[in-house]
């Protein structure tokens, strides 16, 4: 068996329960959570969203401030942060789309994948706040997006900027390389994505034997909210699932790192995505850890995650910490 062999079958596992004693622990502690039981089927989502007040973002943590500067601006007309470490910048600059089924604000968890992320590679961080569904859709967010890119090419250089998220955001992160191309705009140097959400549709039928080990999420409302998201169009629009986009596009992305866990619905859809960008030529490459929860490297203090953060401060060209 070949190692790319190996790879796959890897992927393919959705029972796999290894990993370290705290993944363990903390994916059972997940499970004890009533999220993932008051989350079947659709009614919840479509008793919460529709009319809802607007969300507001988490607040940005008193240690973030304390050791970073916080520049925040309209653009666009929408709320736009940037984070910079006080001590140990570098040039590189993150675009960070958080996660959350294209629903959710950014939440106390995104605070600490960007204070981490800032520690590990010196870089700065800027997050798009990009208007959410129902409210809003992709056709809204993508000439933001495109907006909050062309800012920050004002102060860095495109080899330097990494496109980031996790779940919907690593979504967002991929297929804003695609918005930048068909605007005219270089291409980032990288993307990274943590536990990707690549096809709202769902229908990959390995899905189903990934639902049963996750101890976060369901599928039915997170279809419903894709189709929000999606707002009349074809859900397997590229901007919207990645996994389904053609093969020209695959091919144009820029150098790609996914970090995936085997216990997330998401696994199915990202060894889907990861096969066919490779097929593609891309130079994309996914990186899979055994037992692993939906955004599991939002916990920096687990083994996985800080074996995630090493790998992306190298792929982002900073040394290891000591």
């Amino acid at each position: 068996m070949t190692s790319r062999d190996a790879d796959r079958t890897e992927t393919m596992e959705p029972g796999a329960k290894d990993g370290s004693r705290a993944m363990r622990v903390a994916a059972r502690l997940i499970g004890l959570l009533p999220t993932k039981r008051n989350l079947s089927g659709t009614d919840w989502v479509n008793a919460k969203y529709p009319g809802r007040s607007y969300p507001a973002m988490a607040a940005i943590p008193w240690t973030l401030k304390r050791t970073h500067t916080i520049q925040e601006k309209r653009i666009d007309g929408i709320r736009t942060i940037t984070v910079r470490p006080l001590l140990g910048a570098t040039r590189s600059h993150i675009v960070y789309t958080h996660g959350g089924i294209y629903i959710n604000e950014l939440a106390r968890p995104h605070w600490w994948i960007i204070a981490e992320l800032t520690k590990r590679t010196g870089a700065a961080v800027t997050v798009p706040l990009y208007r959410l569904a129902p409210e809003s859709t992709y056709r809204e967010a993508f000439p933001y997006l495109v907006s909050v890119y062309r800012d920050v090419l004002r102060t860095a250089e495109p080899d330097d900027v990494t496109l980031m998220g996790d779940s919907a955001g690593g979504a967002l992160a991929v297929a804003q390389a695609w918005a930048f191309r068909e605007a005219g705009l270089p291409a980032p140097g990288r993307v990274v994505a943590f536990s990707p959400w690549f096809d709202v549709t769902a229908t990959n039928p390995d899905i189903p034997a990934y639902e049963a080990v996750d101890p976060m999420l369901s599928v039915a409302g997170g279809v419903q909210a894709g189709l929000w998201w999606a707002d009349g169009d074809d859900p397997r629009t590229p901007l919207v699932s990645p996994a389904c986009a053609p093969e020209d596009l695959l091919a144009a992305l820029p150098r790609t790192r996914i970090y995936q866990g085997t216990r997330d619905v998401c696994m199915a859809d990202a060894a889907v995505f990861r096969d066919r960008a490779a097929a593609a030529g891309a130079a994309v490459e996914m990186k899979v850890y055994p037992g692993g929860f939906h955004v599991f490297p939002a916990f920096p203090r687990l083994p996985e995650s800080r074996d995630v953060y090493a790998d992306v401060a190298a792929f982002l060209g900073r040394p290891a910490l000591p």
